[in-house]
């Protein structure tokens, strides 16, 4: 055989493998990843709140009927004066729970600390004495923003249970919040985060999403969480319950204090760590709007990416040479084969072809079921998804560029020094010393 179709037949194996895996492993993760919606529904028609209902992990088990344990809500609140008061009302509004929301209001420069005190004062209000506000003035050396937040809000939180949730988060239901609970309670889970319903969005912003959550549940092994596995495991800053006992084991928000992917850290830290955590889909649940328009989510995610990537340009260069060659590698191959094949090789013409129908599928496949879920059109989310995977491999470049041209990260007005920072990263693993 000669050289060249050898070697075209050789990637195209490779590339065929490389996507079947990656068509398998999203097939299992929007398996596990179920809309919260269902979930809830389901144990509804098997029985009310409080009443045991029997888990997918144990079989015939679950937790103890009564009332559903006491949930302190955190949210860190910075300049959120435009929604802050929508937000607090609607957890305020929330009943079947004894709940208690505590709002930090972090070094805010607009009216946010004003609109709060206004309305925990309100005695005809819905604050009261639920409502627990916080005014921090001054962040400690060391500490992210957000993370200092969180971690003040924990120290006054006095439930079994804390939702640590986004200034402008929504959720969608009045009894959602003491359902969450409950059902946790009753497959004995640590932790539950639900990935936010962000609609509406452009059409290219879509795409971009779905290109993101792709890489962001595969490499969180979001596929094998109902095996309680100690590796992998998410977090939502939108919406994160943990238990308290579980929050405390791992150091609460001390470990992650300067790691600008806390959410996502938090997750893996519980489940590194032991605690049982499930991931659902939010959708008509839990609303919170996210850049609009794929340009801005790209500058969103200056603070992220590349921190995601342990601030490193070799990580990153291996990064982009993967998604590379797994989107734009079967068209490469086909192109090439047609080219060497005809006609001496009419065999590798067909055999060049097969990577990329197996790419297709998998994209046609996930585009459908996104859409499902979410609406819209399968087919133009399934063409956009070259021009997705480009923009987000663009998203990770420019955060790099920006941190190492900066010398750091600038969030919400603050200024992180990039070897500030890259001290402060917790890698993979470091929950495990903490497993119960």
């Amino acid at each position: 055989m000669p050289v060249i179709p050898a070697l075209l037949a050789g990637t195209g194996v490779v590339l065929y493998a490389a996507w079947a895996i990656l068509g398998r492993l999203q097939h299992r993760v929007t398996r596990q990843i179920r809309p919260l919606e269902e979930v809830l529904a389901r144990e509804a028609t098997a029985g009310p709140p409080g009443q045991p209902v029997p888990g997918p992990s144990q079989p015939g088990q679950g937790a103890p009927g009564g009332d559903v344990p006491a949930l302190s809500v955190v949210v860190a609140a910075r300049d959120e004066a435009g929604g802050i008061e929508r937000m607090v009302r609607g957890i305020l509004a929330q009943r079947g729970a004894a709940l208690e929301l505590i709002v930090v209001d972090d070094r805010s420069t607009d009216a946010t600390g004003a609109i709060l005190d206004r309305i925990a004062a309100d005695p005809a209000g819905t604050g009261g004495s639920r409502l627990t506000v916080i005014h921090n003035r001054d962040l400690p050396d060391g500490w992210l923003g957000k993370c200092h937040a969180c971690h003040l809000g924990a120290g006054r939180a006095r439930g079994e249970w804390i939702l640590f949730t986004d200034g402008d988060a929504e959720i969608e239901r009045n009894d959602l919040l003491a359902r969450v609970v409950a059902h946790a309670e009753r497959l004995r889970l640590d932790h539950v985060a639900v990935i936010p319903d962000a609609r509406p969005m452009p059409r290219l912003q879509v795409a971009l999403m779905l290109a993101f959550a792709r890489v962001f549940l595969l490499s969180s092994r979001a596929w094998e969480i109902d095996r309680d596995l100690p590796r992998g495991g998410i977090g939502i800053g939108a919406f994160n319950l943990v238990r308290r006992s579980a929050y405390d084991r791992i150091g609460g928000h001390t470990l992650i204090k300067m790691d600008p992917v806390d959410d996502l850290k938090l997750g893996r830290l519980l489940k590194e760590s032991g605690a049982r955590q499930r991931v659902y889909d939010g959708v008509r649940m839990v609303r919170c709007p996210w850049h609009r328009g794929a340009l801005r989510v790209v500058r969103g995610l200056e603070k992220n990416l590349f921190a995601g990537l342990d601030y490193s340009v070799t990580n990153l260069a291996g990064a982009t040479f993967l998604a590379l060659a797994l989107c734009l590698g079967p068209v490469i191959a086909g192109a090439l084969g047609a080219l060497s094949a005809w006609p001496d090789h009419p065999w590798l013409l067909a055999a060049a072809c097969i990577p990329f129908a197996q790419q297709a599928s998998v994209v046609a496949w996930s585009s459908v079921a996104q859409t499902r879920r979410y609406g819209g059109n399968p087919v133009w989310l399934s063409l956009l998804y070259p021009a997705a995977e480009i923009l987000l491999l663009g998203a990770a470049w420019n955060s790099a560029v920006r941190v190492l041209a900066r010398g750091g990260v600038r969030w919400r007005g603050t200024f992180y020094p990039l070897p500030a920072l890259r001290r402060g990263l917790v890698p993979a693993g470091a929950g495990r010393r903490m497993r119960r």
